[in-house]
């Protein structure tokens, strides 16, 4: 069996307390009491033959150099039979088996088979895969399986159901019966992704969980089989009253069906996170119940200018994350039932009578708003004193969306999505500028411009994430204005060139700086002048070199790839702190062995080089051939990996993101070639 005691960790190899033949002890009712030492702990558990004895861990145990008096026995204050190991101890040797072992070591005795099924640090998360329970029922019947589950119930705390590709509805009907069996009220979290397209039955099954406190059903149309989705009625989600313990709703859906009823939200008055995605309305009398809500999130969802207001009294709401869709409902409703041009010209009609009578931003039954500039929740957001975070993104309609055969375009486009590209852009709302306690800021795409900050505005704002911007300026007043910001993004902002403000390097505080997909063909002298950067991302440009300055000397992290660089920047030299460096997909750049001394050489905290090429080519330098086995290099690049590997021995090198045809897949991120194996 495995040698550790309760509380220990297992010994290393080579370590002189675990010596003698271990995996031949066996139960024996023999015991020994030694002579120890008052006082003396008790160390490692230890199998000498058919004994486990327990090694003293005093301060002679602590001294491994020394070596023991010839004729000295081994100094144990008592000796255990492995029959004798309490429920503890059993349960930690189960932790330190692989899966094969610890079925084993369960046939052993009814005892150890009854801690193997009840322990919490083995089934306390289980996920169930759609795809092995399928396997299992094909090999054995449907009973084992459930009884296979049913032993472990009682040592289950979270439970997940993953099966995007197999219809497993019954399954999990069957997965709630057990769970709610009386004496078993023990699971607090429970997640079901699946492609079913009623769930009528399992949402039957789901009251009988009182414990829970986290209920997840996922089902987005793009895993649903032939694109049907899951579609929910309201009157279902009723069922789920008995959950009072619940603290965490997550709904994703193609539709829910119907209003939303209030009186299940009265039930859940200890609800803190609610997250629905998925084409639906939410009432104001549904968000009046929502009174000790932490975290609200709607994706898909319609909010009218009541529910807004209704909004705005959740004093307990912390963060607050929405998107809206591109298609309002007049113009989804005007695309079915009709076919050709007439369907486009009615879609269009309907979406230039909202804009006339100014119903952008309103909701018409069931659908979502038009604009995302004017969804109603602007206006509120000032009254939400304790808001921290904001994410707001808008939502493109799914291929086959406004009806018609799944993968259909809408009728009447000639074959493509028509969707209006002013419905996503357009500048920040007023709202933002007023929220003080924001240090959390996701803004949606197609962003065009930024409103000028006056002192006082913002003052918190710690992150700002403006990912697929189409800015072409940052206002000189957000730098001024934003001292405390630490974190900022602006990949694909079009900032080629000088639209970076000078007072850009104000920003001293910043430490996390991602300007990928910019067209920068050299890097903004601001930048260069942030002496805090810990990580800078720049990939994806056209930088054929790095500028030396301050901004190298704390930095912890850089991302140059997909550039043009030829020559491995002479100013990474200053990067002494620098853990990572990502310089991969530079297909002009070749590894010389100056670069080892000169500059890889003065990282001694360097931990990983990503020096990959593209697809079509290999390594980090000239190779020689390619073949099934992947590309053989020339000598020289040989010679400085080996150099790379004798100066950074613990240096994780990646060469190879994708080889060619037959190729054995690249190993995960953070698990690359290593230069000191090769």
């Amino acid at each position: 069996m495995g040698k550790a005691g309760a509380g220990e960790a297992r010994p290393p190899a080579g370590d002189t307390t675990a010596a003698g033949p271990q995996r031949d002890a066996h139960a024996s009712g023999s015991s020994e009491v030694s002579d120890a030492p008052p006082g003396q702990a008790a160390g490692a558990l230890v199998c000498q033959g058919s004994r486990a004895v327990t090694v003293a861990s005093g301060a002679a145990g602590r001294d491994k150099g020394a070596r023991p008096l010839a004729g000295s026995k081994p100094a144990a204050v008592c000796a255990v039979a492995i029959n004798e190991l309490n429920e503890e101890a059993i349960e930690l040797i189960f932790t330190f088996l692989p899966p094969e072992d610890c079925r084993s070591a369960a046939a052993v005795c009814r005892l150890w088979r009854r801690v193997h099924n009840s322990s919490t640090k083995l089934w306390g998360t289980v996920l169930l895969s759609g795809e092995r329970v399928v396997q299992a029922a094909a090999s054995a019947s449907a009973g084992t399986v459930m009884a296979w589950l049913g032993a472990r119930l009682e040592a289950m705390r979270a439970l997940r159901l993953w099966s995007p590709g197999h219809p497993l509805e019954s399954f999990a009907t069957c997965v709630a019966q057990l769970l709610g069996r009386e004496g078993l009220p023990r699971l607090q979290a429970f997640s079901y992704a699946g492609a079913d397209a009623s769930i009528s039955r399992l949402l039957a099954e789901l009251p009988s969980l009182t414990s829970l406190q986290l209920l997840d059903i996922l089902s987005p149309f793009a895993l649903a089989g032939q694109g049907q989705g899951l579609v929910v009625r309201a009157k279902e989600l009723a069922r789920l009253k008995p959950l009072r313990n619940l603290l965490s709703l997550q709904l994703h859906a193609r539709e829910i069906r119907g209003s939303l009823p209030p009186a299940l939200f009265r039930c859940l008055n200890r609800l803190q996170h609610l997250a629905i995605s998925a084409k639906c309305r939410l009432p104001a009398a549904v968000v009046r119940q929502l009174t000790g809500l932490h975290s609200l999130e709607l994706h898909g969802a319609c909010m009218d200018e009541e529910a807004a207001r209704a909004a705005a009294a959740l004093q307990q709401l912390t963060r607050l994350g929405f998107s809206v869709q591109g298609w309002s409902e007049a113009q989804q409703e005007a695309g079915q039932g009709q076919d050709g041009a007439a369907a486009g010209g009615a879609a269009a009609a309907a979406t230039a009578d909202s804009r006339r009578r100014g119903g952008g931003g309103k909701c018409a039954a069931g659908g979502a708003s038009q604009r995302w500039q004017d969804h109603p929740i602007w206006g509120q957001l000032p009254l939400l004193s304790r808001l921290q975070q904001l994410a707001v993104g808008a939502e493109l309609p799914a291929a086959g969306a406004l009806g018609g055969e799944e993968g259909a375009a809408p009728a009447g486009s000639g074959g493509a999505a028509i969707l209006p590209f002013d419905l996503l852009e357009g500048s920040v709302p007023d709202g933002i500028m007023d929220c003080s306690s924001l240090t959390d800021l996701v803004l949606p795409v197609a962003l065009t411009a930024l409103p000028d900050l006056v002192p006082g505005q913002l003052p918190r704002l710690a992150s700002l994430d403006l990912t697929h911007s189409i800015l072409e300026a940052l206002p000189p007043s957000w730098c001024c204005n934003m001292q405390a910001l630490h974190r900022l993004v602006l990949n694909g902002a079009q900032l080629a060139g000088s639209r970076l403000p000078p007072e850009f390097a104000a920003l001293q505080c910043l430490r996390h700086l991602e300007l990928r997909a910019c067209r920068l063909e050299a890097l903004p002298s601001c930048v260069t002048q942030l002496q805090g950067l810990t990580l800078l991302d720049v990939g994806v440009n056209r930088l054929a070199s790095l500028p030396p300055g301050p901004y190298l000397a704390s930095l912890r992290c850089l991302v140059a790839r997909s550039n043009r660089l030829c020559v491995l920047p002479p100013a990474l030299a200053e990067a002494a702190q620098l853990e990572l460096l990502d310089v991969g997909e530079n297909d002009e750049l070749v590894l010389q062995a100056s670069d080892v001394d000169g500059i890889l050489g003065r990282m001694p905290a360097l931990r990983r080089l990503v020096i990959a090429r593209q697809p079509s080519g290999f390594g980090f330098g000239p190779y020689i051939r390619q073949g099934p086995g992947g590309a053989a290099w020339d000598a020289q690049s040989v010679g400085v990996l080996m150099q790379l590997a004798r100066a950074l021995p613990s240096l994780e090198v990646e060469l190879e993101r994708c080889g060619p045809p037959g190729c054995p897949p690249c190993p995960p991120a953070g698990h690359g070639d290593s230069a000191a194996g090769s």
